[in-house]
């Protein structure tokens, strides 16, 4: 026990210290931490919070009841506004804005009603609203609820206002766009063969980097993704000037040499040692080595008189001392010789050994002197300043060229529409815009969510919102979040904004600071355990700069009964043994509790090696979730090969995977005979050496090979490789239906994206496209009680068992940025930065700028780790497992530098060592590798040579068959290229409508819909000149639909067995046919309703006489309709056609 003492108290000194980076910089008044204990109990500031007059920053730890927390607010304001726009609600991820309005509807409904107590408060505020709901009709227009998501609330601003946000028609930001980032880096890099400035920085950038323009262009690339970042690192720092740069690098040295000067004087008084004893050894050791003629940066001392000042100018001797008293590895000496000036049997040797070792156990001091004698000299040399200046003109030309990139495929991503957002609403400055001072006028009530992932733009953002807002004037900012969850630091999520923000409140308004404390989701073990074992390694002082958070202990809100276990292991192949035993046990024993649910939780993909065969092994299902790249998944790997076949015919390789896919299945020596031993696949008389069978199957894909290439150019290629697939019976290939369609959904989605962009002219590209898309995994299921996921995906949930594995894994490296970039707060409260160029292509090493912002950023890292052991650890309701694999063959036992188990080492060591032990005396090995695996069936798996669609017993259970082109459709057989362009965008756009239901279409997914238009329009081959008043009819068209009470009827997903552009096949006058139901539904009458969308218009008087001839045109068609679900149900059924551009719904008998 005293062991573990010493480690908790040096691990808080070395926490403290490394929390003093950049102390000059910070603000005046110290930040002040949440107390360790609150003086107001849980439920009073609980109570306080949900005032709606109060304006509240609150602190909600794990398990805390947020989410009830907002919902009880966000109901007692209604009482206090006259429209329910009045208040918006922001959170970070759509999951948690559904499931807050999920609850707000929940209470909002007078027929619900619950025992629990924690559900009073918030009935009791629904309850005394009631009048109002019926009145604003808000359970009829949940629309009405503005609860956002940060980038649908951003996506509404610019779309209001395109002018002012610099976007023009707004497109939906795609979620996958490096290949963007890639041309645009290209066509920048395209410039240096020009004559004008920028083509001598971009050649200046190309020498720095050894003309390696891959790499170049990579990297252009991969900072194009944080440009959010950088640009605003280039708005501190505005054009940069090399002496104001370098004026902020000096008082950043002169900052550590001072914490450095400092920490060697607290050392040497705690030890009863004197400056003058130690300047005298030194001496004595400088005199030596130039005696000696030995090189070494300890010879500058034969002449000084004291410790090096912390003065730059002082660098070389802090060098110096750093050499005489730290090994390489940056621990203290343990033993000197000549080789540092002090000669075997010198009493010299004797007293510098001595101080060694009275400072050895001194972390806050070897601190200080690694980071004294690794500082960079506060210039620039002008190699890297011309290098810097040139990178930063270049950087700027390639966002401005992504911007055109951007418009020119009608796309964004999130970073240009949360710039976008923040140029509609203006600023004080150049004066805000219309739409800044009606939201100033409407929206009197902000809650935020999830705070403590605010970045920089969204602190802005919520700035402007509530600008000229004043104490007292009736408007209240909400704010929740928990610091010690911000793990979100790869998307530049500042935790500190958060500390900022309690401590100085936000524009002009002061929030008041609450803190919950009760866990009301861990047992009472659970919540100990976390307490006691994760507080100590938190730092005690919170630093903005560094995003250093305090610990908040929390209490227990539920009874004992659960239990903490550690595990360690020699090998990774063990760890995956028990966890898996583990895992089945625990299900086994839960198997009467539908209830119960496991996860193992890991911090990167690659942990979980061993640990799925061994779940395979024992037959645990599980659902992955985004654990799987789409391109590995086998669905896609066939559809890629399809889109291949179809875009190159020439490409045997595709062609020849296409054949051997399930939709054709030729075996290997089908494949042999078609193109081995150099044949030709493309021969004409190639088929001809194909057995019948394999002919016929192979036949058949030709030919539809070949008619899709046909009509390549005329339609999508997403249209052309969906209704190849369909037609060859792709769907029914699929072996999980449910995930495999999703998967497949997913990649005809990307297709769609790289065609508008212009992606597929190079194959590279779309596959990078590919490349950052991941399966969703299986749905959940009663039979499915195991998830398998990352800490930053779990991060929200919560299970009754948690498994942690492979704690003592490093992490990734690591990667490498043109740019090198680091923020801090200055001493004004104002935000500073280091920059610093990428080393050169043919240095080895960093220079110590670089090291520098490396350094700093690595500890803010080590902070951000600490808080992802506390997300992990607290998603656990019953049972958590932390599992590491240690050698036990080693002397000295330590954990990974860098893994999350060197956080928990100063507290958990002990036990990780003894359950070691443990598992070796218990003699684990790894499992027998031969006959414990059952062998895959190796049968080809193929559709039967004679398949074709087959008119099912139900409609609902066919799957999609055919192309829409192969249809009974004479819809657009008589209009012109503009009137088919418009019925088949709108058809995509009710498709999509009705499958989410009109009821729970939110705004965001409205405006994405809306968004997607152009793009439609332009794969479709639009002008550029009709472009506008094309997308301008349909929006109308379709939201004139969604605002309708007949739109909202035929949407409604409360009708029985809605279906949107369902496939149907069977005989219609003795011819069998492929058709698709654009809307389909049983309603409350039991009847079968069969809705065909007509996009005509009718602009003269006699609209009745129109719907009566549209009525006669396509009586035909909805007849056969008709007669294939009369041949399949025995219900009335009911035709009709609707004309969204009128809003009319026209029966058809």
């Amino acid at each position: 026990m005293a062991k573990r003492q010493w480690s908790q108290e040096n691990r808080r000194r070395v926490t403290t210290a490394t929390c003093m980076h950049f102390a000059a910089f910070r603000n005046e008044h110290p930040t002040t931490p949440w107390p360790r204990r609150t003086t107001m109990s849980d439920a009073a500031a609980r109570a306080e919070a949900v005032q709606p007059q109060r304006s509240v920053i609150v602190q909600a730890p794990a398990g805390s009841g947020k989410t009830t927390l907002l919902v009880e607010r966000y109901l007692g304001l209604l009482a206090a506004v006259e429209a329910p726009e009045e208040i918006l609600a922001i959170t970070f991820t759509r999951k948690a804005a559904a499931e807050m309005r999920q609850r707000v509807l929940r209470y909002l409904d007078p027929d619900y009603d619950s025992a629990e107590e924690h559900e009073q408060a918030p009935l009791a505020k629904a309850r005394a609203v009631a009048a109002k709901v019926a009145e604003w009709r808000l359970r009829e227009n949940p629309q009405r609820l503005l609860i956002r998501t940060i980038d649908g609330f951003n996506h509404y601003l610019a779309r209001t206002m395109p002018v002012a946000s610099a976007l023009g028609p707004v497109p939906s930001p795609a979620d996958n766009t490096k290949a963007l980032y890639r041309l645009a880096a290209r066509n920048v890099l395209a410039l240096v063969e020009g004559e004008d400035e920028l083509a001598e920085d971009l050649d200046r950038l190309l020498d720095w980097r050894d003309h390696r323009s891959q790499d170049v262009e990579d990297l252009l690339a991969g900072l194009l993704g944080k440009r959010d970042q950088w640009l605003r690192a280039l708005r501190v720092t505005g054009v940069p000037k090399r002496a104001e740069l370098e004026g902020v690098l000096y008082t950043v040295v002169s900052s550590q040499l001072a914490q450095a000067a400092e920490a060697m004087r607290d050392a040497l008084h705690a030890i009863g040692a004197d400056a003058m004893e130690v300047v005298e050894l030194l001496q004595f050791a400088a005199r030596t080595l130039i005696a000696e003629e030995q090189a070494s940066n300890i010879r500058l001392f034969a002449d000084e008189d004291q410790l090096p000042a912390p003065d730059p100018d002082a660098l070389p001797l802090w060098a110096g001392l750093g050499k005489a008293l730290l090994t390489k590895g940056g621990k203290f000496r343990r033993q000197v010789d000549k080789r540092t000036g002090f000669p075997p049997k010198t009493p010299e040797k004797k007293r510098f050994t001595a101080l060694l070792e009275a400072l050895a156990d001194n972390d806050e001091l070897c601190t200080a002197l690694n980071r004294a004698r690794d500082l960079p000299a506060p210039a620039y040399s002008d190699e890297e300043w011309a290098v810097l200046d040139s990178l930063v003109r270049v950087l700027n030309r390639t966002a401005a060229e992504l911007e055109l990139v951007f418009a020119r495929s009608s796309q964004t991503d999130y970073t240009g529409l949360a710039a976008a957002a923040l140029r509609g609403l203006g600023d004080e400055e150049t004066g805000f815009s219309d739409l800044g001072l009606y939201l100033d006028r409407r929206i009197r009530h902000v809650l935020v969510d999830e705070f403590q992932d605010t970045n920089w733009g969204q602190l802005h953002l919520l700035e402007k919102l509530t600008a000229g807002w004043e104490p007292g004037d009736g408007r209240s900012l909400f704010i929740v979040g928990d610091p010690m969850q911000s793990v979100y630091r790869f998307r530049e999520a500042e935790v500190g904004l958060f500390i900022r923000s309690r401590d100085h409140g936000i524009g002009a308004l002061t929030l008041e600071a609450k803190r919950l404390a009760r866990n009301f989701r861990s047992r009472k073990e659970i919540v100990h355990w976390v307490n006691a074992q994760l507080g100590p390694i938190f730092p005690e002082v919170e630093d903005i700069s560094a995003g250093a958070v305090a610990y908040a202990p929390s209490e227990a809100g539920r009874d004992a009964g659960g239990r903490v276990d550690i595990l360690a292991h020699a090998t990774e192949v063990i760890e995956a043994e028990a966890i898996a035993d583990l895992v089945a046990r625990a299900i086994a024993d839960h198997a009467a509790d539908p209830q119960f649910k496991a996860a193992i939780i890991v911090r990167a993909r690659s942990h979980l090696r061993e640990i799925i065969p061994a779940l395979a092994r024992r037959q645990v299902p599980y659902r992955a979730v985004k654990l799987d790249k789409l391109t590995i998944r086998p669905t896609v790997q066939d559809l890629l090969a399809l889109t291949r076949a179809i875009l190159q015919p020439a490409d045997t390789t595709a062609v020849l995977a296409v054949l051997r896919s399930p939709v054709c299945g030729l075996t290997l020596a089908d494949l042999h005979a078609l193109a081995g031993d150099g044949r030709s696949l493309h021969d004409p008389e190639a088929l001809s050496r194909l057995d019948a069978e394999p002919r016929t199957r192979a036949e058949r894909v030709i030919a539809t090979l070949q008619d899709a290439h046909g009509q390549w150019r005329r339609h999508s290629i997403r249209d052309l490789v969906e209704g190849a697939w369909c037609r060859l019976g792709g769907p029914q290939c699929c072996i999980n239906a449910e995930t495999d369609l999703r998967d497949a959904g997913v990649y005809l989605d990307a297709l769609e994206q790289a065609e508008t962009s212009g992606l597929l002219e190079d194959w590279n590209d779309f596959i990078e496209l590919l490349d950052g898309e991941y399966t969703e995994g299986d749905p959940p299921s009663e039979a499915v009680k195991l998830e398998i996921l990352t800490m930053h995906l779990a991060k929200g949930l919560e299970w009754d068992l948690v498994v942690l594995p492979g704690l003592n894994k490093g992490p990734r490296s690591p990667g490498t940025d043109l740019l090198h970039w680091l923020p801090f707060s200055a001493a004004n409260d104002e935000e500073q930065m280091l920059l610093a160029p990428l080393r050169a292509a043919e240095q080895a090493a960093n220079p110590p700028l670089v090291e520098l912002i490396r350094s700093e950023q690595k500890t803010r890292g080590k902070y951000e780790n600490q808080r992802l052991l506390y997300v992990a650890t607290t998603r656990a309701k019953e049972r958590l497992v932390l599992s590491a694999c240690l050698d036990p063959d080693k002397d000295d036992i330590k954990p990974t530098t860098g893994s999350l188990l060197t956080d928990l080492w100063p507290t958990c060591s002990e036990d990780f060592l003894t359950a070691l032990a443990e598992s070796s005396a218990a003699g684990s090995t790894a499992p027998d590798s031969t006959g414990t695996t059952p062998l895959r069936n190796q049968d080809l798996r193929r559709i039967d040579v004679g398949w074709q669609p087959v008119l099912g017993e139900r409609l609902s259970w066919q799957p999609a068959l055919a192309h829409r082109e192969q249809s009974v459709d004479v819809e657009y057989n008589w209009a012109g290229t503009q009137a088919r362009r418009i019925g088949t965008v709108l058809h995509r756009l009710l498709e999509r409508a009705g499958t989410i239901g009109s009821e729970t279409l939110s705004i965001e997914q409205r405006g994405h819909l809306i968004s997607k238009i152009p793009l439609l329009l332009k794969a479709m081959g639009t002008r550029a000149d009709a472009l506008k008043e094309i997308v301008t009819l349909i929006q109308n068209a379709f939201e004139a639909t969604l605002d309708s009470e007949t739109g909202q009827w035929i949407l409604s997903n409360r009708h029985r067995e809605a279906a949107c552009e369902l496939p149907a096949a069977g005989l219609i006058d003795g011819q069998f046919v492929n058709v698709i139901i654009d809307r389909t539904f049983i309603d409350e009458s039991d009847v079968r309703w069969i809705i065909d969308y007509k996009s005509g218009y009718h602009a003269g008087a006699d609209l009745a006489g129109f719907l009566a001839e549209e009525s006669e045109r396509y009586q035909e068609q909805l007849n056969g309709y008709r007669q294939l679900f009369e041949q399949m149900e025995n219900r009335a059924v009911k035709t009709a056609i609707y004309l969204p551009r009128h809003d009319k719904l026209q029966l058809v008998e």
